[in-house]
């Protein structure tokens, strides 16, 4: 698997079942992708409480994947991290 650093601002949209909270990525809402704004499907436990409401703002820093050949989506899964760190009110 191929890995790519990522650091984007995202927004609380809704909480899932299993445990996933919807966010969306801020640069990409109003450009016509995806309904108006891409989003991802993080596990809750990965952003901190206080973070959790719907429409909190944070950042998040991860690795990009881009799956190879014989990769397997349980190796895809484990291989995601994330860093979640808080939006300054300035920004």
């Amino acid at each position: 698997m191929i890995r790519h650093p990522l650091r984007e601002r995202m927004r609380v949209s809704m909480h899932l079942n299993e445990g996933y909270t919807r966010v969306v990525v801020e640069r990409t809402e109003g450009l016509g992708l995806a309904d108006g704004g891409v989003t991802w499907d993080m596990p809750t436990r990965m952003i901190p409480p206080h973070l959790r409401c719907l429409g909190s703002r944070f950042i998040v820093s991860t690795e990009a994947l881009r799956p190879e050949p014989g990769d397997t989506a349980e190796q895809l899964r484990d291989a995601i991290s994330y860093m979640v760190e808080e939006v300054e009110t300035d920004e």
